[in-house]
């Protein structure tokens, strides 16, 4: 019998208005804890949403199951290859420079011959690349705190790909552990570490950032690049699992308020913001 390919899965493209697109992706977010892509042109009347599952039957039952209430042309759900999933991230996923000394590279291309830190990313089914504001931030924010602190330790919630630890090793962090609720994500670490020689230096694991366990040792720093929704119900688990300093991203910038409302009730300090004007990230200090 022929071997089942382990990175087949099930994909949900949604055709919408591109006027109702952001709505439709924070449903996605906040109804499925998934991370949709979407996929549209500048001025496009229509966007596609497409949404990955590990089965096409999950997939399926989303379908049937999408409130009466989202304005949606088209759904379709359909069985996606590891192929299909390799195709998209080599178009839309480039080397990127930030920071002071950071790049991040596509597994794909040639890895640049300088004194540069390369973070050699394959997404896989999980995300985080860089590109999107709230990672981006979280590595500048990352680069700049061991600029201006000591930090030994970290603990990054919601690894994704894993890409802020991997970043975290190379700039010098000794002790970091990671996890991430997917256990997909959780694998795709673990082959990111290896690609980027670190295997083995970080400690990546699958828990929930809002059921205690996992902060039972606290870090210097903490990352989480998490929904706000998430930010504000493990906000008590959060604080009490930094020593100094907490990098805050996954945070929509008409929310940023409420998100540094409520570490201030926790008597933290908020040391500085910074957004695109759709999503925001904060440094947070204990």
């Amino acid at each position: 019998m022929k071997e089942k390919n382990k990175n087949c899965g099930g994909q949900l493209n949604l055709l919408v208005p591109a006027e109702h697109a952001e709505r439709i992706c924070e449903w996605v977010r906040d109804a499925l804890g998934k991370e949709p892509i979407e996929v549209s042109h500048p001025h496009a009347e229509r966007a596609q949403i497409e949404i990955y599952f590990d089965s096409l039957v999950e997939a399926q039952l989303v379908q049937k199951a999408l409130p009466a209430d989202l304005i949606i042309e088209h759904a379709e759900a359909k069985e996606y290859k590891e192929q299909d999933w390799t195709t998209f991230w080599q178009h839309h996923f480039k080397i990127m420079e930030l920071g002071r000394n950071l790049r991040i590279v596509p597994e794909w291309e040639p890895v640049p011959e300088d004194d540069k830190i390369n973070i050699i990313i394959n997404p896989g089914l999980s995300f985080g690349t860089g590109g999107h504001f709230t990672t981006k931030f979280c590595l500048e924010a990352l680069e700049a705190s061991l600029q201006s602190m000591e930090i030994n330790t970290m603990i990054d919630a919601g690894t994704g790909s894993g890409i802020l630890s991997i970043a975290a090793v190379k700039l010098g962090i000794p002790d970091i552990v990671a996890f991430d609720y997917d256990p997909v994500c959780v694998d795709q670490c673990n082959l990111n570490a290896a690609r980027n020689g670190v295997e083995g230096k970080i400690h990546f694991f699958q828990a929930d950032v809002l059921q205690p366990g996992w902060n039972a040792k606290p870090a210097d720093l903490i990352c989480a690049n998490i929904l706000t929704s998430v930010l504000l119900e493990a906000a008590p688990l959060l604080k009490r699992a930094a020593n100094k300093r907490l990098l805050l991203s996954g945070i929509r910038e008409i929310e940023a308020d409420a998100v540094a409302g409520t570490f201030m009730e926790l008597g933290c300090k908020e040391v500085s913001r910074d957004g695109d004007g759709k999503w925001c990230g904060m440094i947070i200090d204990v």
